[in-house]
């Protein structure tokens, strides 16, 4: 016959299942979870803090010249667009960003148009392959659709420098 102090004494396999089953530990599962959504939660808050912050240093005539390219960007194909590009480059000068000289590049304006593709050509080694691809082929299409002689023959010349 057993003794009851065997039969009362629980495996540890037992002891376990009764500490997963505790008070305590369903509060403790309740609290990781919300400390990992919170966490969430806290990086987005922070993320926008450090936006709204940095717009404090920057410059003031910074943050209008993106907020120019934004809308500058937003007007492309419209009949808006050559105008607001004057008005950028009168502003700014020319842009550095090279999508926006590829913008440029669909202009009617001679010297916008050329001088949009002498900073193509300089910025080209900085670029990523992808980018480089894009450019060559906004190139190719300039050169068989410009309606100017002088701006496919330099289109051309720049295509020849940059594929070498």
């Amino acid at each position: 016959m057993p003794r009851d102090d065997e039969r009362k004494r629980l495996s540890w396999r037992e002891i376990d299942k009764l500490k997963d089953q505790s008070g305590f530990s369903k509060i403790r599962k309740k609290l990781e979870r919300s400390e990992r959504s919170g966490h969430k939660e806290d990086f987005k808050a922070k993320e926008k803090y450090l936006k709204e912050l940095e717009k404090l240093f920057i410059d003031k005539t910074e943050l209008e010249k993106q907020e120019f390219l934004e809308n500058l960007h937003k007007s492309y194909g419209t009949r808006n667009f050559k105008k607001l590009a004057k008005e950028f480059v009168e502003k700014y000068g020319m842009p550095q960003d090279w999508r926006t000289l590829i913008l440029f590049l669909d202009l009617d304006d001679k010297k916008l148009v050329l001088a949009a593709l002498e900073k193509l050509k300089e910025d080209f080694p900085n670029r990523n392959i992808s980018e480089k691809q894009g450019i060559i082929s906004k190139l190719k299409t300039l050169a068989l659709t410009s309606k100017d002689e002088t701006i496919g023959f330099k289109v051309e010349k720049t295509l020849k420098e940059l594929t070498l």
